[in-house]
């Protein structure tokens, strides 16, 4: 930047007007982040968190009177994720906001904080595609309902909690699962409760103890396909090494400032047992 200079306007009404909005519109929009297991690492020392992920312990049968244990080592293995910072910057100049009805601060400080909600949920399903249990219809086949149920019950196959399952789609994908509530005669007519909610709210909700989210930071693939899936929230980890943060810098040459919002934060698959994908169509 050229002829850059301090007015001291970084602390003013600008300033708190876009870090009020970014950081709510950040853990408001950042919905999977509330889904995943978090280790917060703010204030911590280096960048990445070495989380312990313990073995089943297989030594449970009945036992004989005055018979002796046998010894059952438990030594976690340890998945190492790494965090990385993000960032956007956006310039507002000052004739801007002078000239503007609206408040630009909170109108930019949505903007920013969205683009890192999006960043963050971006990071957390891309993660899906790398799961080793494939559950879904395939490529250019629709998602159903039966599709979440089969996750479900892998999952519990493998001994995953039965509480706190989620799955997660693309909006393209959870439309053929919503229509399967609504249709006439529909697989699941006999359940009104559940047609009313989808046909209400337009939202999944609740199937078979699964909460269902869609979410358009679910990728589109090659011949318009995506990967969303089924699992529990110890089957992803996310560490956080520093939440929103928003910086303003005065740049005089273009009457003006340069808004920087960022955060630092990794993603991981902790346990491959308890999660699984679904692959399938996400075209309309």
């Amino acid at each position: 930047m050229a002829n850059e200079i301090d007015t001291g306007l970084a602390s003013g009404v600008l300033y708190e007007n876009i870090t009020q909005a970014a950081q709510f519109v950040f853990n408001e929009n950042a919905l999977l982040r509330q889904i995943v297991t978090t280790y917060d690492m703010t204030g911590t020392p280096g960048l990445t968190a070495s989380v312990p992920v313990y073995p089943k312990v297989t030594n449970g049968g009945a036992l004989a009177a005055g018979a002796d244990l046998s010894n059952e080592s438990i030594t976690p293995s340890a998945v190492d994720i790494t965090a990385a910072e993000y960032g956007h910057m956006s310039t507002i100049q000052d004739i801007v906001v002078e000239a503007s009805p609206l408040d630009v601060g909170a109108d930019v400080g949505r903007i920013l904080g969205d683009a890192l909600a999006q960043a963050m949920d971006e990071s957390i399903v891309d993660l899906f595609a790398s799961a080793s249990t494939e559950v879904g219809p395939g490529a250019g086949s629709e998602v159903t309902v039966e599709h979440i149920l089969k996750g479900a019950a892998q999952l519990r196959a493998n001994s995953v909690p039965t509480t706190g399952l989620v799955a997660v789609l693309h909006p393209l994908q959870a439309f053929n699962v919503k229509k399967g509530f609504l249709n006439a005669g529909g697989t699941f007519g006999s359940s009104p409760a559940a047609a009313d909610t989808v046909a209400r709210e337009y939202f999944i909700g609740r199937i078979g103890g699964v909460d269902i989210y869609e979410s358009a930071s679910v990728d589109i693939i090659t011949g318009d396909d995506a990967v969303g899936a089924v699992f529990h929230p110890a089957a992803v980890g996310m560490a956080l090494k520093r939440d929103i943060r928003i910086a303003l810098q005065r740049d005089e040459s273009i009457r003006g400032f340069e808004v920087v919002a960022s955060a630092a934060w990794g993603t991981g698959i902790l346990d491959s047992n308890k999660i699984v994908k679904i692959t399938g169509d996400a075209a309309l």
